[in-house]
């Protein structure tokens, strides 16, 4: 039993992201902050395919590492762990455009991580029904939902305002 205790700290520790998630301020911020970087180094140097799946066996690790967490803390959506918004700013970032003009990438970074941000923060429509679920897939479910709200609305502003959309296809 004590090495299966220790493992679900050391599980739970993965899911703050240690130390990301004992940050003071804004922890989730950071978290998305950082995802961003990652997932996009991700994503530039892999085929989208291989992107897809690293994200559906991310979402499935992640949901192990927050149903741990709450195992050890016997808390519903504590603030530290922050797995979650590495998920969903993942989702967030399959609208970035594959374009060789920098202004066109980083225009396509700020409104995937601002559009994640507001909607994970705000949980306007659906998206607080989805944090309601039980368990870990309640700490995650809302995040994912956030990042695809992001993609969805990062994907329409920039087509509206004539930005091409070269998304990688498979």
């Amino acid at each position: 039993m004590i090495n299966n205790e220790r493992f679900l700290i050391f599980l739970s520790k993965l899911a703050e992201v240690y130390p990301i998630g004992r940050v003071k301020y804004a922890p989730g911020t950071l978290a998305s902050l950082v995802a961003l970087v990652f997932g996009y180094y991700i994503l530039t140097i892999c085929k989208i395919n291989f992107f897809l799946l690293f994200v559906f066996i991310f979402v499935i690790f992640s949901y192990l590492l927050c149903d741990a967490h709450i195992r050890v803390y016997n808390k519903k959506d504590p603030n530290e762990v922050v797995v979650d918004e590495f998920a969903g700013q993942f989702i967030a970032i399959l609208g970035i455009i594959d374009s060789t003009n920098i202004s066109y990438i980083l225009t396509s970074l700020l409104f995937s991580f601002v559009l994640f941000r507001f909607f994970d923060i705000t949980k306007i429509g659906p998206i607080k029904k989805f944090e309601k679920l039980p368990g870990g897939i309640g700490i995650i479910a809302d995040d994912l939902v956030a990042g695809l709200f992001a993609f969805l609305t990062q994907v329409a502003i920039l087509t509206s305002i004539g930005h091409p959309l070269i998304i990688k296809t498979l």
